[in-house]
């Protein structure tokens, strides 16, 4: 009987949708809350200008099995001869569109100031000076916005907030990766990577003054540096939405566009109630074929109506 009940679970669900969504081509678009920190969308910012910052990245799909810490070490030797360092930055640095089409392993960043056209010098072997990364299947280089922060909290023991910080685990689960510079009566900690959004700056300044006894207030929020050129966040486009095909592709259509999802009129209310009694009436006979019960049920229907027939009148 569960059988049944699952069988007509499934009609009645087709029955009760009151806002069927139109026809449309096989796929998915994936839409990302706008304004988060979670996904690919871009999270609500205003601490901006000489905070945000213009970085060419260099994305990585590495080949299977690559050891990327191998491959890191070959391009910064790479680099080295460039007169560049590299620096490791989180691949969700990436537009939407970016990370959907390579699935990057491994993002680096080359310096301020330097262009796509450096970064393209380092990894692309057509050029002169490229070199050839057997690990690498795929790349491509793309110029991002990150948060290049320093937050700033007074204390008379630096060293003893910076334990306190790093036992707590706050600010390597908000930021990943940070540096911590101790001065005097105060301590320092930079960060360069993906935009975080307000609430996640707060909650950094709230991490901070805490191990350091402070009041959140009291702990600052300034650009890494204060030359070169900032972002105004207000200006810039929102990225645009990625769309994702989960539709399984057939090699004979490979190349051709979806055709559209014509509606099935045997999807409609009346045919599914009038599919149901015959839908129940087969699967009650396949339950009393399979049970022991139902099975001896039928012998001893068969034996009756046997029995009923009239014999051969003499």
């Amino acid at each position: 009987m569960f059988l049944v009940a699952f069988a007509l679970s499934g009609c009645t669900a087709l029955t009760t949708a009151k806002n069927p969504a139109p026809p449309r081509a096989s796929g998915v678009v994936a839409a990302v809350e706008a304004g988060s920190d979670v996904g690919n969308s871009r999270p609500h910012v205003t601490y901006d200008g000489l905070m945000v910052r213009r970085r060419v990245v260099i994305a990585i799909h590495p080949t299977a099995g690559a050891d990327l810490i191998f491959l890191r070490s070959k391009m910064d030797d790479a680099a080295a001869r460039l007169h560049m360092a590299l620096t490791t930055v989180s691949t969700s640095v990436l537009d939407p569109a970016l990370l959907e089409h390579l699935a990057p392993e491994l993002a680096v960043a080359i310096p301020a100031g330097k262009t796509l056209a450096d970064a393209r010098r380092l990894i692309d072997p057509a050029s002169v000076e490229g070199r050839r990364f057997r690990e690498v299947a795929k790349y491509d280089v793309a110029s991002v916005l990150v948060h290049d922060l320093r937050f700033s909290a007074p204390s008379a023991n630096p060293v003893g907030v910076a334990n306190a910080i790093d036992r707590e685990g706050i600010l390597s689960d908000a930021l990943g990766s940070y540096t911590t510079t101790l001065g005097r009566r105060e301590l320092d900690i930079t960060y360069t990577g993906p935009l975080l959004s307000d609430d996640l700056v707060q909650s950094v300044r709230v991490g901070i003054a805490r191990g350091a006894g402070i009041q959140p207030g009291a702990v600052t929020v300034a650009p890494r540096s204060t030359t070169g050129v900032g972002v105004d966040m207000a200006k810039e486009p929102t990225p645009a939405p990625v769309a994702v095909n989960i539709a399984t592709v057939h090699p004979h259509s490979a190349g051709l566009p979806a055709a559209p999802v014509a509606a099935s009129p045997y999807l409609s209310s009346w045919f599914v109630w009038a599919l149901a009694p015959a839908v129940l009436m087969i699967l009650t006979l396949v339950l009393l074929m399979i049970t022991p019960g139902g099975r001896a049920m039928l012998r001893r229907k068969q034996a009756t109506d046997s029995s009923s027939v009239p014999g051969p009148q003499p």
